[in-house]
């Protein structure tokens, strides 16, 4: 089973990623720079110098791998912004959002700022991101017709974010 969590910035991917991958019992990839040096055998700083210096060349490499991830394993969680784009044959393709205050209020904790600073980070780098992808694949990350599910995760635990996952994948017939 293949499940791909895709989201924007502080909405729950990783954690829910990992919770997801704990209770399943299945591998969990993240799709981050340092994993996708680590699985090319390239040492991280010199893959920032060669690859991620030039970011349509990074963007196009990490999504090839992201392509290439089905040859490899059979059963995995993906947590990665472009996941549902990458691999459209997923099982379950889930797009995790949040309140933009509930998120700059989980971001300002996490790194000890101020609310209306994390609010301003993350609608630049939500945007940076949403016209990146379209500048490069003319292709909008965040339209809805990409995944099967969205969970606001504002008013939810993460542990309710994993069982509303449960459901719908046993609704689908996947558990």
């Amino acid at each position: 089973m293949i499940i791909t969590i895709s989201g924007t910035t502080a909405s729950g991917k990783d954690t829910t990623a990992e919770l997801l991958s704990k209770k399943l019992g299945i591998k969990l990839i993240r799709a981050t720079m340092k994993d996708f040096a680590k699985d090319l055998g390239i040492d991280i700083l010199e893959f920032e110098k060669t690859m991620a210096s030039k970011s349509d060349e990074w963007d196009k490499k990490l999504d090839e791998w992201q392509k290439n991830l089905p040859k490899k394993y059979k059963d995995f969680i993906l947590v990665s912004r472009m996941g549902a784009l990458n691999i459209p044959q997923a099982d379950l393709k889930i797009f995790i959002d949040a309140s933009i205050d509930e998120r700059a209020k989980r971001i300002a904790e996490r790194d000890n700022i101020d609310s209306s600073k994390a609010k301003e980070y993350l609608i630049a780098r939500d945007e940076e991101f949403r016209q990146r992808i379209k500048r490069i694949y003319g292709v909008d990350p965040y339209d809805m017709k990409h995944y099967d599910v969205k969970i606001d995760t504002t008013n939810m635990t993460p542990e309710e974010v994993v069982e509303a996952i449960i459901k719908e994948l046993e609704i689908r017939g996947l558990l």
